[in-house]
């Protein structure tokens, strides 16, 4: 069963804060779930940059949504779309103006005449009003669904997302999943300057995304089973975007997202004290995301290396073992028995000790 719904958030971005706004929320869940009498296994599913709730968690292809992987599993699955995303409030980013410099230059001469001064010369969204949102969902779900705790899984930068709402409010988190978790962000800090000087809208376009951000690391055969999945990405991400879908060039369309400014990840990830689990493609930016892992200090973590995949692991080969680790750690807090460690995971899914 899938429900869709909006939460009533008292907005704290810049661009209107102090209004009362509806965070758009997806749950999703087998019926017996819901009927039981028995409290249910929350999740909370927490999205990245560039990648909208249900299209990063619930593409409408094949067997590639992880939210149905986990509802039929028996728990009840929740996603959010933060401001910015999909139908969530999107303040002053249908202003073509209002997208930064960097990025007009794609819209000359389709949508703008010219690059223009930003009308609202500010970035838009930070770690701050994130947490803030999930504060307020989190506390939406454990009231709708009777529990004291939810786990959060946070893909990219939803990884700080999720694990900085863990680390501020541990007494509501019960486990954590990461995979191709951000690196840490430059600033630890707040900008000293709230909002800071930019521009509300980013911008990615088919080629970047599919070609530079994905096939460009894809280095095994059959580390994409289906094609297929690369277009349907694109196409449900368009389609949750009505705006963005007749801003690229050629009639592609653009991916919109809200400029941030991060700050805390390093911080956080030592305060986290839910037990963690952090997958991680071979192929993903090894090095610089591997920081979140060796970040935690909690005791009950573990880290699982991915052969052959990369940053959309969960859209390749590598998401059957994705899946089946984050039910288990879930659900027990391990994975083939182990509760803490590293280890790694060959192309069958196999799991062995990483080497030293």
């Amino acid at each position: 069963m899938t429900t869709d719904s909006f939460v009533a958030h008292v907005s704290t971005v810049p661009a209107n804060e102090g209004k009362t706004v509806g965070l758009f929320v997806r749950e999703k869940a087998l019926a017996a779930t819901l009927e039981s009498s028995v409290k249910p296994r929350v999740v909370l599913m927490v999205h990245g940059g560039f990648g909208p709730c249900v299209v990063a968690y619930d593409l409408q292809y094949r067997d590639y949504s992880f939210m149905s992987v986990l509802a039929r599993a028996g728990f009840d699955v929740f996603t959010m779309a933060h401001t910015g995303y999909g139908p969530s409030p999107r303040p002053l980013m249908d202003d073509p103006c209002n997208v930064d410099a960097e990025f007009q230059p794609l819209l000359v001469p389709h949508v703008l005449r010219e690059p223009a001064r930003p009308r609202f010369p500010y970035k838009l969204v930070s770690s701050r009003t994130e947490w803030d949102e999930l504060e307020t969902v989190v506390r939406h779900v454990r009231r709708l669904r009777g529990v004291e705790r939810v786990s959060l899984v946070g893909w990219s930068t939803g990884a700080p997302r999720a694990g900085g709402f863990a680390a501020l409010h541990p007494d509501e988190v019960d486990k954590l999943v990461l995979f191709g978790p951000a690196p840490w962000f430059p600033n630890e800090e707040p900008p000293a300057r709230m909002p800071e000087p930019g521009a509300p809208t980013l911008l990615q376009t088919r080629e970047f995304l599919l070609e530079r951000r994905w096939r460009d690391h894809v280095h095994c055969e059959g580390q994409i089973e289906d094609p297929g999945v690369c277009d349907a990405y694109w196409r449900e991400i368009m389609a949750v975007d009505e705006v963005g879908a007749t801003w690229g060039a050629n009639g592609e369309g653009m991916i919109r997202a809200p400029a941030r400014m991060n700050f805390g990840w390093r911080t956080n990830l030592g305060r986290i004290t839910a037990p963690t689990l952090v997958v991680l493609g071979e192929y993903d930016n090894y090095a610089q995301r591997l920081q979140a892992w060796r970040g935690l200090a909690v005791e009950h973590r573990l880290f699982i290396k991915v052969a052959c995949a990369s940053h959309f692991v969960s859209f390749e080969r590598g998401r059957h073992l994705l899946h089946r680790a984050t039910r288990e750690w879930l659900a027990g807090g391990t994975v083939d028995g182990a509760r803490t460690g590293e280890f790694f995971a060959d192309v069958d899914g196999r799991l062995s000790p990483a080497p030293a």
